[in-house]
């Protein structure tokens, strides 16, 4: 008998123990944090500490505390070779919310924005230039239905082979694997390369075997996927300084309100600025690893230059 009152006792006092608790939290937490918060995703084909990686990082953050909570954007960053298309597709069909891809892959899909390439002296001017034409390139991506909203500082391109070239730009013969954009399809086969489109989840294999004889990429990418193991030599060039997008869904966005997305409009501004500085340091920091690596990994530039 006594250890069943004692059950009721104890009983009673934890609940009221936890009626207590709960109305202190009520009391506590900010009027606001318990509406009904929107989880929207994000992907970006680059490691969570690669200039647009980070810029994604930022973003989220930035749009979780603009929003007060209300809007939560859980970032992926899918390294795999060839998740660049699949991003563009999950975009177009509100898969995912927003994404950060280079402006080649979109054109792949959207042939029309090779209207846009131009050949710019430097990333300033090439982010300049690209922010300048944004409402054009928006129209195009609306038909797809995808919304751009920032133009990040655009990576110098860079090929890559497993053979040493016999000189700067001498791709003679040289079977490269390009993105299918046509601007730059016809700098390499203007330079005697010829193109050849593989699956990029065959690319380190197709390399290896002797299928092709390098890879047309992002700067910073050769040395963050382990191509510098298979294709040591790396010839960087900067005629075709094309960004990374913050883009979109406008599917997605079509399930906010206007001042949710009005959030998310100034929030993917402010990271420009950051993914600038976020991409000087990366850049800094490979080329300062090229220089401490041994006489195979020779960098080509363009005219002696010595570094980006």
């Amino acid at each position: 008998m006594k250890q069943r009152s004692a059950a009721i006792i104890f009983t009673i006092g934890f609940s009221l123990l936890l009626m207590i608790s709960v109305l202190f939290i009520f009391q506590e937490r900010p009027q606001g944090e318990w509406k009904n918060q929107t989880m929207l995703r994000m992907e970006v084909p680059y490691e969570r500490d690669h200039p647009t990686g980070k810029a994604a990082e930022y973003f989220a953050g930035l749009v979780g505390e603009e929003s007060h909570g209300e809007l939560q954007i859980s970032v992926a960053y899918n390294t795999e070779p060839g998740s660049e298309k699949e991003i563009v597709k999950q975009l177009q069909f509100g898969g995912i919310a927003f994404g950060a891809v280079n402006y080649f892959d979109f054109c792949e899909d959207i042939p029309e924005l090779n209207q846009f390439i131009e050949a710019y002296d430097s990333p300033e001017e090439s982010q300049a230039g690209y922010c300048e034409q944004k409402e054009a390139i928006g129209e195009y991506l609306s038909k797809e239905r995808m919304e751009l909203l920032s133009c990040y500082r655009p990576d110098y391109r860079c090929i890559a082979t497993k053979e040493r070239l016999a000189a700067d730009g001498a791709f003679n013969g040289m079977k490269i694997h390009a993105t299918k954009a046509a601007a730059l399809s016809v700098y390499l086969l203007g330079m005697g390369a010829e193109i050849e489109s593989f699956d990029r989840t065959d690319l380190l294999r197709a390399v290896d075997s002797g299928y092709i004889d390098g890879i047309e990429m992002p700067f910073l990418l050769y040395g963050r996927a382990g191509y510098d193991k298979v294709m040591p030599y790396v010839w960087v060039y900067e005629e075709f300084l094309v960004p990374d997008m913050l883009v979109a869904s406008t599917v997605s966005l079509g399930n906010l309100t206007d001042e949710q997305q009005k959030i998310l409009t100034d929030c993917a501004l402010k990271t420009e600025e950051f993914q600038v500085e976020a991409l000087k340091e990366s850049q800094e920091r490979q080329i300062q690893l090229w220089k401490d690596k041994d006489g195979r990994h020779n960098r080509l530039w363009e005219s002696e230059r010595q570094a980006p």
